[in-house]
C-alpha cells in the first residue's frame, strides 16, 4: 500500500524523467555537426572570402607588434602570503604604535587610515619604507577641544616595518601597498 507522501514522490520522479527525456530529443533535433578540424587563418579567410556575405564580417591584421620583455612577476601565491602574514602577523606593530599613541594623548578615541609602500627584496627582508596619507588622530574630544594629531604614530610604524620579513620572498624585489584602518571607529 502507498501513502500520499510516496504517490507524490513517484508522480515526480515520472515527470522529471519525461522532462529530461523531451528536453534531450528536443537537443538533439538542433544539433549540427561541428567541424573539429584546425585550420590556419588563412585557410579560414579563403572559406569566408568565397562566401559573400561573411567578407564584410572579416578582419585581417596586415602585421603584429613585437613586445619587449618585461621581466618575471610575483606568483600570486606569494602575493596572497604576504597580504595574509601582514593581516595576521603583523598587524599586532600597528596595534603596539595606536596604543602608544593612545596613552600619550590620553585618549582611547584615535583611530583613522594610513597607507604604507615597502620594497620586499626577494631575501625576504623589507628594504624601503614609506609612509602616506596618515590620518590618524583623536576621533572623540571633550567639548570645545581640538582634536589632535596622533603624531608619534608614522615613525613608531615606520620603525616597526623596517625590521619585517616575508617567508616566502616574493620571487623579485616586489614594491608592496598596504592601506590600514586603525582604531575604535574603523
Amino acid at each position: 500500500m502507498v501513502d500520499l507522501a510516496q504517490a507524490k514522490g513517484i508522480i515526480m520522479n515520472v515527470r522529471t524523467a519525461q522532462w529530461i527525456l523531451v528536453s534531450g530529443v528536443v537537443a538533439l533535433t538542433g544539433c549540427k555537426t561541428v567541424d573539429t578540424t584546425e585550420h590556419t587563418n588563412d585557410e579560414l579567410y579563403s572559406q569566408f572570402e568565397q562566401q559573400d556575405h561573411y567578407s564584410q564580417d572579416i578582419q585581417v591584421a596586415s602585421d603584429q607588434q613585437e613586445y619587449e620583455d618585461v621581466g618575471t612577476g610575483i606568483l600570486p601565491a606569494t602575493l596572497a602570503s604576504i597580504e595574509q602574514t601582514i593581516s595576521e602577523v603583523y598587524i599586532t606593530d600597528f596595534e603596539h604604535c595606536l596604543e602608544e599613541e593612545m596613552s600619550r594623548l590620553e585618549n582611547r578615541w584615535v583611530a583613522g587610515t594610513f597607507t604604507i609602500e615597502m620594497a620586499i627584496e626577494t631575501s625576504g627582508i623589507v628594504a624601503d619604507v614609506r609612509i602616506f596619507d596618515v590620518d590618524i588622530k583623536e576621533r572623540r574630544v571633550a567639548d570645545g577641544a581640538v582634536a589632535r594629531d596622533a603624531d608619534e604614530f608614522e615613525p613608531c610604524v615606520h620603525e616597526k616595518v623596517a625590521d619585517w620579513e616575508f617567508d616566502p620572498p616574493p620571487e623579485v624585489r616586489y614594491v608592496h601597498t598596504h592601506i590600514g584602518r586603525m582604531g575604535e571607529a574603523w
